[in-house]
């Protein structure tokens, strides 16, 4: 065996690779007799121990447990969302001509739920070194801006988050970037995450925020078989963005079903951003073991700067 797992698996095995173990009978681990493992084929369909790993009810009753407990954490995509994100072509954005894309910290490809609960979509353009640092998309300012406008419609857990790029991008969401997006190696995997979401969801609706999840939105061949709100990005000014969310906020709380009636508060946003008012923390069941417990609160506490330089991060204290 390729790892320590003689405490898991039957003595008759020790020798065989971690990818053999996984298409062994449920039986070869230990403490599983073969009538066990028969009643598991019978009422599962479970064969293997790769099937009894990734069974959706086993997986539905973890994410019972974990959305009981109160100091959770996420503890990051299961078997078939992780196959499901390898698929995302790092080298396309690593070498991609148009030298538009910061790369030194990778891509950052989602915040929220993957065990099949998600009622909401939430599209964005591009993640920031908050991301980065998290792994974890719309975590930064924007993020907690964005977790208040989804606590004021009810909804506090059964959300998932994408962007339309998985890596941070240099400037604006310009002609350029409008290209880029449609190219066919970026779009055909974003669209691919997209109707996966939806085939294992209950998506009731998607909301984008900024013109470049907007816009991807726009070219998704699926587009008119769900319904779709466009909002203004969180980072854009008080002016532009209060008057987008104020419009949209009744009618997207009447659409969708709330994960906590009582959280509900359709009072429009009015002045400027403020911590109190405006944002909300973002919750530790939505980021990685081990993250510093300021992370996801106070706005953003990491910058780029200078703005094309890659490698600079630099720490804020709060």
């Amino acid at each position: 065996m390729s790892f320590a797992l003689d405490k898991l698996i039957i003595k008759d095995h020790y020798q065989k690779s971690i990818q053999e173990l996984g298409e062994l009978p449920v039986a070869a681990l230990k403490g599983v007799s073969p009538k066990d493992a028969a009643l598991l084929q019978e009422a599962f369909n479970i064969k293997t121990i790769n099937d009894l790993g990734a069974n959706s009810f086993f997986l539905a009753a973890q994410g019972i447990q974990r959305a009981a407990m109160d100091n959770e954490y996420d503890p990051g995509p299961p078997p078939f969302w992780l196959q499901k994100f390898s698929e995302l072509s790092d080298d396309y954005y690593l070498h991609h001509p148009s030298q538009r894309f910061r790369t030194a910290f990778g891509g950052v490809l989602y915040r929220g739920r993957l065990d099949n609960t998600a009622r909401v979509l939430i599209i964005g353009q591009d993640p920031s070194t908050d991301e980065a640092i998290a792994r974890r998309a719309f975590v930064g300012s924007a993020g907690q801006r964005l977790q208040k406008f989804l606590n004021k419609v009810g909804i506090t857990r059964s959300y998932i988050i994408i962007n339309t790029f998985a890596y941070s991008i240099k400037g604006q969401f310009d002609t350029e970037m409008r290209r880029v997006s449609l190219e066919p190696t970026l779009k055909t995997f974003r669209d691919d995450l997209i109707n996966t979401f939806i085939k294992k969801n209950p998506i009731q609706a998607i909301l984008t925020f900024g013109a470049g999840a907007k816009h991807a939105l726009n070219h998704w061949e699926n587009s008119k078989n769900i319904t779709v709100f466009n909002l203004v990005h969180p980072t854009a000014p008080e002016q532009t963005t209060h008057p987008s969310w104020n419009d949209q906020l009744a009618p997207i709380a009447d659409f969708l079903t709330p994960d906590d009636a009582s959280a509900l508060d359709l009072s429009p946003y009015s002045g400027n951003w403020d911590q109190t008012l405006h944002m909300a923390d973002i919750p530790r069941y939505d980021l990685p073991y081990g993250l510093p417990y300021w992370h996801g609160t106070h706005g953003t506490n990491s910058k780029r700067d200078p703005a094309d330089r890659v490698k600079n991060i630099i720490w804020q204290s709060i």
